[in-house]
């Protein structure tokens, strides 16, 4: 019930339309990249974007030996030119990742986590195919397609879905301790089409996590 939806159709049906659109303003996203290249460190990481859309957000700062990209929808990831290659693949129908274990040294997920309807097991399975030190990273905004959002996540203040996501990294012994990382209160872009309601910047939390070095 906590991980039901109001859409309960299949999420390939739903994912199915292409959407090369900014799910963030401009503000917000430059924030994400900034936060990506802050925390993917070292040389050559390979890194899994999960729940990939036609954009990873990741800054030319970040050089990986590769991005391989999971997602829904074949045409958004053939868009997204930082990947090297990508997998089609619904996480809320079968949560085990086609990757074997230790294979990436970050898993980025970006204003997704919101649609997990089996999360506890999703976690488990990143923290099984990142390498000891990897970084886990869990990007959200307070914007999301309401019927496809799990109602646990829809019921929250976003104050609380951080707690909540944190709640998912501490059910899996693999990983340190969760630290969390909040933007909010900037200048929406003028030219952003909400600009005209005097609203801020779309929000960025965030929640990460890395590997347990043994």
């Amino acid at each position: 019930m906590l991980f039901s939806r109001m859409d309960e159709e299949d999420d390939r049906v739903f994912y199915e339309r292409d959407r090369l659109v900014a799910h963030l303003d401009s503000v917000a996203l430059r924030t994400v990249e900034s936060l990506i290249g802050r925390l993917v460190t070292g040389p050559k990481p390979a890194i899994l974007d999960l729940m990939a859309s036609w954009d990873s957000h990741i800054p030319d700062s970040v050089q990986p030996s590769k991005v391989v990209g999971l997602g829904l929808n074949r045409n958004e990831l053939a868009h997204n030119r930082t990947l090297t290659e990508f997998i089609l693949h619904d996480l809320n129908r079968n949560p085990e990742l086609p990757f074997d274990d230790d294979t990436f040294d970050a898993v980025i997920n970006t204003v997704s986590v919101d649609y997990m309807t089996r999360p506890f097991e999703v976690f488990a399975q990143v923290g099984r195919i990142l390498k000891r030190g990897g970084l886990f990273l869990v990007v959200f905004s307070n914007r999301f397609f309401p019927q496809k959002a799990t109602k646990l996540w829809r019921d929250s203040k976003e104050g609380a879905r951080v707690v909540l996501v944190k709640d998912f990294f501490r059910s899996v012994p693999v990983f340190d301790f969760p630290e969390d990382f909040l933007s909010a209160g900037k200048p929406r872009p003028k030219d952003d089409k909400y600009a005209h309601l005097g609203i801020p910047s779309d929000p960025i939390y965030a929640v990460y996590a890395r590997k347990k070095e043994s």
